[in-house]
């Protein structure tokens, strides 16, 4: 086998920035992803859980959860086996621990006990409705004992639009949209009564494995249907993050802001509380039945409500960088047109060996069979040494195979020809 080695003008990197497109439908309580229907597997009743999610690592596809069966014994532990993939580790002073474990349980395990880990790890979109009463954040308290000791009767939280405040005003310099609460220059462009803390909207959520890098700007696009029929659309036009109304079938195109979009953070802010048509449905659980909103939208996979006669779209594309690797490897004239293969021999060629008590006499003469072509049917042509190339492998330096490259139909190499395959390997 021949080695060669890659020079400075044989092998660059360079990076391929991609936009792919992506779209989730939400009806009846579910979201499906670029229009993927449910699978029902052989052993559960959907092969990704939940639908319309995407799953890291692909683990656990169509496996179901059964009964404990065994265990085996791992440090002070027992590992139970109940059908599934888990990840686990033993705890030592790596301080080695899952993502998916807090420091609060890490802490509280004792050395040489399991932390166990689980999959599928799955993302999926999500969707969260503020009232004009939904609480944003609530402070934590804090009070004093008797004994002059701190102690804490409430440990309070956040809400993950309040979270967002801070990086919603950054956004400031796109659009005046951006504020988090009305200001006087808000006011002045004439948005009015702005508070997040007590306005009513929703907020769509969606992770970064679906998207890449961050949403690219201006293709996102939310249409509402209500029983079939297109109700509202809403269009990031200015490519700014303002998601403006391009289509109202009740009120005809009023090219109001409706919303807003976080595109390198993955979120989505409607702010558009107006009446979308004169139907009514229960989008909020607990609340009567209500028109069609844009804070509504997605309001499906929000919790128990289901919204049937309700369908709202959401496309968008991606942004994701891939970093490529091309390389050429060429076949040097007068190189490479000797195999080892037994077809490279004529059919007829023996190997004539000799043996006896003080050696072995090996014949040195091999005739290689000639595939030149001629003009007429029985002669064949002058001879010449001729290969085939069907694969062309990629070593590193330590001489590990790490691809093969491999050409739709072997490549005829004579000695007075050269080939440069180009060869291209993400990385």
């Amino acid at each position: 086998m021949a080695y060669y080695r890659f020079t400075r003008n044989e092998k660059f990197v360079n990076t391929l920035k991609l936009y792919p497109e992506l779209k989730f439908t939400i009806y009846n309580g579910s979201a499906y992803y670029n229009d993927i229907p449910n699978f029902a597997g052989s052993f559960t009743g959907s092969i990704v859980s939940p639908q319309g999610s995407l799953s890291l690592y692909e683990l656990n596809v169509d496996r179901a959860e059964v009964p404990i069966t065994d265990t085996t014994p791992v440090g002070t532990d027992q590992i139970e086996n109940n059908g599934l993939i888990r990840p686990w580790i033993v705890k030592d002073g790596s301080r080695m621990n899952f993502r998916t474990s807090t420091s609060e349980a890490f802490v509280g395990t004792d050395i040489g006990e399991v932390i166990m880990g689980s999959y599928p790890l799955t993302a999926s979109i999500s969707k969260e409705y503020y009232g004009t009463t939904t609480t944003r954040s609530e402070a934590a308290q804090i009070n004093t004992d008797n004994n002059g000791l701190l102690t804490i009767d409430s440990v309070g939280y956040v809400t993950h639009l309040r979270a967002l405040k801070n990086t919603i005003n950054y956004y400031e310099y796109l659009s005046p949209q951006f504020q988090y609460s009305s200001t006087p220059d808000m006011i002045s462009a004439g948005i009015h009564n702005r508070n997040f803390d007590t306005n009513e909207l929703g907020l769509v959520s969606i992770p970064s494995m679906f998207y890449g890098n961050q949403i690219k700007k201006g293709t996102v696009k939310l249409d509402i249907y209500y029983t079939g029929s297109l109700v509202a659309t809403a269009e990031d036009t200015r490519r700014n993050g303002e998601l403006i109304e391009t289509y109202n079938a009740y009120a005809g195109f009023t090219g109001s802001c409706v919303g807003l979009v976080l595109y390198n953070e993955g979120f989505l802010i409607l702010t558009g509380a107006s009446d979308l048509n004169g139907q009514t449905e229960v989008y909020v659980t607990g609340e009567s039945a209500d028109n069609p909103k844009w804070v509504y939208f997605a309001q499906s996979i929000s919790g128990s409500v289901t919204a049937p006669n309700t369908t709202f779209t959401m496309a968008m594309s991606g942004t994701t960088n891939t970093q490529v690797m091309t390389m050429f490897a060429t076949a040097p004239k007068g190189q490479l047109n000797h195999s080892n293969n037994p077809s490279y021999l004529k059919s007829v060629t023996k190997r004539d060996v000799s043996t006896g008590s003080y050696g072995y006499i090996e014949g040195e003469e091999m005739r290689i069979k000639n595939i030149v072509s001629s003009s007429y049917n029985t002669p064949t042509g002058s001879f010449e040494k001729m290969t085939y190339i069907s694969k062309v492998g990629i070593y590193d330096k330590n001489k590990n195979l790490i691809a093969v490259a491999k050409p739709a139909t072997p490549i005829k190499k004579s000695i007075n020809k050269d080939f440069t395959f180009k060869l291209k390997l993400d990385i």
